[in-house]
C-alpha cells in the first residue's frame, strides 16, 4: 500500500484531480455569481421598463387633465415655490386614475405586481390581490425613503419568499405627483440558481471523479514503458550487460530517455569488455616476468651455485624487476589519463632541446643495433608543456623505431613548422605496419604478431597518445610494410624562437 502511495501514477493522479477541482471550483463560482447577476439585472431592468410604460401611459391623461381642470378653474393655483400638491389636487387625482385604470385596465392586464402610490401612503389603482396585497403594505419609514428618492430598488422577503420592488417618481410640472411601485417575486430566480448550485455541487464531485480515472488509466497508460523498463533493468547484472532497455520508438521523453540509459549502458559494458581484456592483458604481461624471477629464485635455492652464477640469477631478477617497475608506471600514467588526473607542470618548453636531449640518451641504443639516429631541426619553437612528458612521448616513439628497424638502418627525427603548429616526424625505415591494423596499435597492450617477437608490453603507443592528447596535440601514423613507419606528433605553437 505504501509503494502505491508513493508511485508516481498515483501521485500525478492525485495532482490531477486537485487541480482539476480547483479550476472547476474557481469556474463554477465565477459561473454562479455572473448568472445571478445577469438575472438580478433583467428584473430590475424588467421592472425599470414597465414602470417607464406605465408613466408613458399616464402622461397623455395627465396632460388633459391639467388642462381640462385649469380651464375649468376645478383646480387651485399653486404657489410657484410649493412642491407639494394640496389635498384638493391629490383628490382630483385620485379619482382622475381610478377612472383611467377602469378604461384602460392597464395595471390589471400586467404580469407584474403594480400599485400607485400618493405621497400620504393611500393607494390609488393596484393589481395586488390575494396574498400579493399583504407583499408591498408600506412600511411607512421605509417606503417613504425610497418614494422620495424617485427612481430607487429594494429587496424585501415575505413569508421567506424574496421580493423585488421598483419605486417610480411621477413628476409633473416640477411637482411629484404620485409613486409607481413594481414588484416582481425573486423565487424563479432564486430556485433557477438553486438547482445551478445542486447541480455544481453534485457535478463537480463527479467529473473530478471521472477526469481522476482517466488519468490514472492515461498515466498507467503512458508510464507503462517505465514499468517495462524497470523489470528489464533489475536483470542486467555485471555479469549480465548485454540487456538493453525497451524503446517506445515514439520519440517522447521516456523514448529518449530508454535510449540515452541504453548507451550509457552500451559504454559500460564496453568499459567493463576493456577492463577484463586490460585485466587478462595486465595478467599475462606480469605472468612471463614473474615466471621467470620464480624460477631462477628455485634454481638458485635448489642446489649449491658459485658466486657468479648468483650474481648472473639476480642481475636476471633485477632486470625482469625493472621491467615490472616500467610496466606498473605506465600501467598508473594511463589509469591517471583516463581520469583526467595527468599532472603536468606546464611551461614553456624548447621543442629542439626536448628533441636533442631523446637523441641523446637513446643514442648509445642505435649504435648498439648498428642505426642512424639523426635529428633535422633548422629551427627552435616553442610549445607549452610538461618537459618530463615530452620526452617520454618522444623516447617511447623512438624507442618504437629503434626496436623494429633491422641493424644498417635508420631512425630521423624532423622539426618543422606548419601554421600555429609545430611538427615533429619520427620516422624509420624498419618493418612497418599492416593498413588494416594502423588503428589498432594504439590500443593497450595490442602487438602485431610479428611486433611480439620483440620486447615490449604494447603500451608505449598508447603512453603517447594519452600525453598528447593531453597537451592538446594531435598524433598521426603512416607506415607500409617493409617500407618504415612515419609517425606525426603536432603541438599547437606558442612562440616563434629567433636565430
Amino acid at each position: 500500500m505504501t509503494t502505491f502511495l508513493r508511485s508516481v501514477k498515483f501521485r500525478l493522479t492525485l495532482w490531477y484531480a486537485f487541480i482539476l477541482t480547483v479550476f472547476l471550483s474557481i469556474f463554477s463560482f465565477l459561473m454562479h455569481a455572473e448568472l445571478a447577476k445577469a438575472l438580478y439585472l433583467d428584473v430590475d431592468r424588467n421592472l425599470s421598463q414597465q414602470a417607464s410604460n406605465i408613466e408613458r401611459a399616464l402622461h397623455g391623461h395627465l396632460v388633459q387633465l391639467f388642462r381640462d381642470s385649469k380651464a375649468s378653474g376645478n383646480l387651485p393655483a399653486a404657489e410657484p415655490s410649493q412642491q407639494t400638491i394640496s389635498p384638493q389636487l391629490s383628490s382630483v387625482l385620485k379619482e382622475s386614475l381610478k377612472e383611467w385604470e377602469r378604461a384602460t385596465q392597464t395595471l390589471r392586464r400586467a404580469t407584474l405586481m403594480i400599485r400607485v402610490l400618493v405621497f400620504d401612503h393611500s393607494v390609488v389603482i393596484s393589481n395586488l390581490k390575494g396574498w400579493e396585497r399583504e407583499v408591498i403594505y408600506p412600511d411607512f419609514e421605509r417606503d417613504s425613503a425610497f418614494m422620495e428618492k424617485g427612481r430607487s430598488f429594494q429587496t424585501i422577503h415575505f413569508q421567506k419568499k424574496p421580493v423585488r420592488l421598483y419605486y417610480h417618481l411621477i413628476v409633473y410640472e416640477g411637482k411629484p405627483l404620485y409613486v409607481i411601485q413594481i414588484g416582481y417575486s425573486l423565487q424563479e430566480v432564486e430556485s433557477t440558481l438553486s438547482r445551478l448550485r445542486v447541480i455544481i455541487l453534485i457535478w463537480i464531485p463527479v467529473a473530478v471523479v471521472a477526469a481522476g480515472a482517466a488519468g490514472w488509466f492515461l498515466s498507467r497508460r503512458s508510464l507503462r514503458p517505465i514499468d517495462s523498463m524497470i523489470r528489464e533493468a533489475g536483470q542486467i547484472t555485471a555479469a549480465y550487460l548485454q540487456g538493453r532497455l525497451p524503446r517506445t520508438q515514439t520519440g517522447d521523453e521516456i523514448d529518449r530517455l530508454a535510449a540515452t540509459l541504453n548507451e550509457m549502458m552500451d559504454r559500460i559494458a564496453s568499459s567493463t569488455q576493456a577492463v577484463r581484456e586490460f585485466s587478462i592483458d595486465v595478467s599475462h604481461e606480469l605472468k612471463t616476468p614473474l615466471a621467470i624471477i620464480r624460477g631462477e629464485i628455485d634454481l638458485a635455492l635448489r642446489k649449491s651455485r658459485s658466486a657468479e652464477d648468483l650474481t648472473q640469477t639476480l642481475k636476471i631478477i633485477e632486470e625482469e624487476v625493472n621491467g615490472l617497475i616500467r610496466l606498473v608506471d605506465d600501467l598508473m600514467l594511463l589509469v591517471r589519463s583516463d581520469s583526467h588526473q595527468l599532472r603536468f607542470e606546464k611551461e614553456k618548453i624548447s621543442l629542439k632541446d626536448v628533441l636533442e636531449n631523446v637523441v641523446l640518451r637513446l643514442q648509445d641504443r642505435a649504435r648498439s643495433k648498428q642505426l642512424e639516429l639523426s635529428l633535422t631541426a633548422d629551427q627552435d619553437f616553442e610549445v607549452e608543456g610538461d618537459e618530463v612528458y615530452l620526452k617520454r612521448l618522444f623516447s617511447n616513439l623512438v624507442d618504437n623505431g629503434i626496436k623494429f628497424t633491422s641493424s644498417g638502418g635508420w631512425v630521423r627525427l624532423t622539426l618543422m613548422r606548419e601554421g600555429a603548429s609545430a611538427v615533429v616526424q619520427v620516422a624509420d625505415n624498419g618493418m612497418g605496419i599492416e593498413t588494416d591494423i594502423q588503428e589498432k596499435v594504439f590500443s593497450r597492450f595490442y602487438r602485431s604478431d610479428r611486433a611480439r617477437a620483440h620486447e615490449g608490453s604494447g603500451l608505449g603507443l598508447n603512453i603517447a597518445k594519452a600525453i598528447c592528447d593531453a597537451h592538446n596535440g594531435k598524433l598521426k601514423i603512416s607506415s607500409y610494410p617493409q617500407s618504415g613507419t612515419a609517425v606525426i606528433v603536432i603541438l599547437p605553437l606558442l612562440l616563434k624562437s629567433t636565430n
